[in-house]
């Protein structure tokens, strides 16, 4: 028989083994009895994550992202997916929650995400960044539609009779587009508010013969704005040029030479009065007018022109006869 002792706790625990055994098997009940005695000591409580004699004081490690600035996709800013992984030296990967969490929307500006991460022990950590979300991209503007009074539908580099027109024009941008502005020629650029829509309108009146350059731009809620305006160009024609213009529609015509010759001689009459220096030519001038366009009821009752051609010829007429303000007093 063998006698085995061991040193527990700075005290001596003696044991006697009323049997042969081997040492590997006395170590073994020297474990058991351990344990019970740890149970029965009050007070003596051991965390999950530590071992007896151990003390983890030490917090996780949070690894975050670096500071970063992004383009906002909408007028809420963008939706922004990050990854943030927390170690801790005993436990390994442990949680973290991150405010605002990963797939939120962050507004436009400056936002501090916050992380936490706690191990099993209660050892706090705390780490941040920086997102920045900005607008910095510029609209795009574009020209919806062009219409002049009386004739209707232009499109760029046409010519028209008419010395009025009205431009529809709109913009695209991902925050939203603030208003617009407008400029002819040399003119200055006019502001055109936006009205809480998409599109506007820019529109101008007795204008000059000639050539004329327009220029539309959109400006975004944050102040950027359209480097490459959308342009539209076209011609106002002269009184005289456009009827010269309406003569030459008449000449192309089906009609015969002579039904040609007798419905632009009061094209002619009025073109050889101007330009109008008097209020008398400016009557004659009128009454030629009223003269063409009666002659042009007379050959559509008799089926002579085509509802398109009959259409265009007014509309022409009325636009110039509305350039030479005929419908005022003289």
């Amino acid at each position: 028989m063998r006698r085995h002792s061991f040193l527990i706790s700075n005290k001596l625990l003696l044991f006697l083994l009323l049997e042969e055994r081997s040492l590997e098997s006395s170590i073994l009940i020297l474990v058991v009895l351990i344990g019970i005695s740890i149970a029965l000591r009050p007070g003596l409580t051991y965390s999950q994550s530590t071992l007896p004699g151990t003390n983890d004081k030490v917090p996780p490690v949070i690894a975050i992202p670096n500071d970063s600035t992004l383009e906002a996709t909408s007028s809420n800013g963008r939706i922004l997916t990050y990854k943030v992984v927390a170690r801790d030296q005993v436990d390994g990967i442990v949680k973290t929650t991150c405010t605002p969490a990963s797939g939120s929307i962050f507004p436009i500006g400056n936002t501090k995400v916050l992380c936490e991460s706690t191990d099993k022990n209660g050892n706090k950590a705390v780490n941040s960044f920086q997102v920045k979300i900005q607008d910095s991209t510029p609209p795009d503007t574009m020209i919806v539609d062009s219409r002049v009074a009386w004739t209707g539908k232009i499109n760029s580099t046409s010519a028209t009779k008419s010395d009025e027109i009205n431009i529809e024009i709109s913009g695209k941008d991902a925050v939203g587009v603030g208003y617009y502005e407008c400029k002819i020629d040399s003119g200055k650029w006019t502001r055109i508010q936006n009205q809480g829509t998409e599109q506007s309108l820019c529109g101008y009146s007795h204008l000059a013969d000639g050539i004329h350059i327009f220029q539309s731009r959109a400006i975004d809620k944050y102040g950027n704005t359209d480097n490459s305006p959308a342009v539209f160009t076209w011609t106002v024609l002269s009184p005289r040029e456009g009827l010269q213009d309406i003569m030459d529609l008449i000449s192309g015509s089906n009609l015969t030479e002579k039904v040609k010759a007798d419905v632009n001689r009061p094209l002619v009459e009025s073109q050889n009065l101007l330009p109008l220096k008097t209020a008398d030519r400016k009557i004659e001038v009128c009454y030629s007018l009223d003269s063409f366009l009666n002659t042009l009821n007379n050959l559509i009752l008799k089926d002579s022109l085509s509802q398109s051609n009959k259409d265009l010829l007014i509309s022409s007429t009325l636009a110039i006869k509305d350039r030479l303000m005929c419908t005022e007093e003289p």
